[in-house]
């Protein structure tokens, strides 16, 4: 069989269709989608979407569930088939969430599953998920569109208040993807990440494309419900966050789950406790754990190796030797067994969408200054040993603080607000926050919760929230969180006992 070389993403998935037509692409437990019928639906869809008005460039919207995770790998490819950027977006998203990060990307239609969630947003047009317009006749012909031009913007937390993009590019995409005919050794896996985050639209979805293996999605994360998919579908390998690992490794009947169809489990997106290493492997020892670093800006490939993931904080060896560096304070590399900040090399360049300033001092000679601390062993794996900047990590998604501070800040009644990430056995941390209220006004904890709960996504929301005197300050007037840790913790843990109590 002759292949062409892809010059756009989509045009990996047209290979793909040609060279494994009937196997099955994506499972969301609700419908399937072959790979001949993704290719088709893309190309019918983009086509509809191009006769709609959707031109190159145009930004597309993309807050749908996993519920409909057919639906928005088919959404996904049609919009870059029209020549527009693609923008995955997660619909947990509060209205003013959404509303600012369509605004940052100058959105102009917008593809979902949960139109309510959008509904004030303002673009042109928006179609739900289920109906999206297709027109094979007015698909623009491929070659004709820049295989040098962005295809998607994937939104992230970043180090700092509100959300940012970051973009890549087709060539990117493709370089990564290869030719469409590459195989893999995991022929079906089972995950739940949602496809709008980097991990679920990136690591999971388009490795279909690059492996030609089935990708099996869990609408919503529930334990139980994903042991029984385990036995129905039989998946080889596992992709869970650990958080989820604690789930199901807490279930009253895990023992009575062998799990003999998989071969592997990969965990990431957060800081994996080492008793969730141990107990895996103690429960299934046929199965290898797997632990992954990476992210949206660096797109980092770093996977243990051999037995490595039961030493604490082994993320493994770079998939590309000499793509990570530790580094002192000063910026320096540090001989290996010194910890220090993790730096990673870009593979390709990158960018935050429309934010030059930010871009350069993130991107920095082509290396990104990735704010976790570390070390490279003796063994050349890289151990991770905690965080330098302030990203709460809550069940694998990144959490601002200072976004969520801007919530509480809005209150009437607060003056000022410190959030910080508190320990969690579940979900590895929680959010917590630290109010002064303005001089006589009054806010209870319960109200200055139910007030994030309206502005923001439910898991950026406290649900520790205790109110102080003062702060404390360092001599520079700013906030000492350390000093705030110990007891926004007690005040977590005595919330928990009191909720466990009732």
């Amino acid at each position: 069989m002759t292949t062409m070389h892809p010059r756009r993403l989509p045009d990996v998935l047209a290979v793909r269709a040609a060279h494994t037509p009937d196997v099955v692409a994506h499972d969301d437990t609700t419908t399937t989608l072959t790979f001949a019928e993704w290719d088709r639906r893309c190309s019918k869809v983009g086509g509809g979407l191009a006769a709609a008005g959707v031109a190159p460039g145009d930004r597309v919207l993309l807050p749908i569930t996993n519920r409909h995770a057919t639906g928005f790998a088919v959404a996904y490819l049609a919009a870059m088939r029209a020549g527009a950027i693609a923008v995955p977006l997660s619909p947990r998203l509060a209205p003013a969430e959404v509303e600012y990060f369509a605004g940052l990307v100058g959105a102009k239609w917008a593809i979902t599953d949960v139109p309510e969630r959008i509904a004030h947003v303002s673009v042109q047009r928006t179609w739900h998920v289920d109906d999206m317009p297709a027109d094979l006749g007015a698909l623009p012909e491929q070659s004709t569109l820049d295989p040098t031009a962005d295809a998607d913007i994937v939104s992230t937390s970043g180090t700092t208040g509100r959300p940012k993009g970051v973009v890549f590019s087709h060539e990117e995409l493709v370089s990564r993807m290869g030719d469409g005919t590459g195989t893999a050794r995991s022929g079906r896996l089972l995950h739940a990440l949602p496809f709008s985050g980097f991990g679920g639209c990136h690591g999971l979805m388009l490795s279909t494309l690059q492996f030609g293996s089935t990708l099996v999605t869990q609408p919503a994360f529930d334990a139980h419900g994903f042991l029984d998919l385990v036995a129905s579908r039989e998946p080889d390998t596992l992709h869970l966050v650990p958080s989820m690992i604690r789930l199901i490794l807490d279930l009253p009947d895990v023992a009575g789950h062998a799990m003999p169809s998989v071969r592997w489990i990969i965990t990431g997106t957060a800081p994996v406790p080492h008793d969730s290493i141990e107990r895996m492997t103690a429960l299934w020892p046929h199965i290898r754990v797997i632990n992954t670093y990476g992210m949206t800006e660096g797109s980092v490939g770093l996977s243990t190796q051999g037995t490595s993931a039961r030493k604490p904080g082994c993320v493994g060896k770079p998939t590309v030797p000499g793509t990570v560096q530790i580094r002192d304070e000063s910026g320096v590399v540090v001989p290996d067994g010194t910890p220090g900040e993790v730096w990673t090399k870009a593979l390709s360049r990158r960018r935050y969408w429309n934010d030059p300033d930010t871009s350069a001092s993130t991107w920095q000679d082509g290396w990104l200054r990735t704010g976790d601390l570390g070390l490279i062993d003796a063994d050349g794996d890289v151990i991770l040993t905690g965080r330098a900047k302030e990203l709460i990590i809550r069940g694998g998604y990144n959490i601002s603080p200072a976004e969520v501070e801007d919530v509480l800040h809005a209150h009437p009644a607060v003056r000022e607000a410190a959030v910080i990430g508190v320990p969690h056995e579940v979900l590895g941390e929680d959010v917590a926050a630290a109010v002064v209220l303005r001089p006589a006004a009054t806010a209870d904890p319960a109200e200055l919760v139910e007030w994030c709960r309206a502005r923001l996504a439910s898991n950026k929301v406290p649900r520790t929230v205790v109110v102080l005197d003062d702060m404390p300050y360092n001599q520079n007037a700013k906030v000492l969180k350390r000093e705030l840790a110990p007891l926004l913790e007690a005040a977590a843990q005595q919330r928990r006992a009191q909720a466990a109590a009732s």
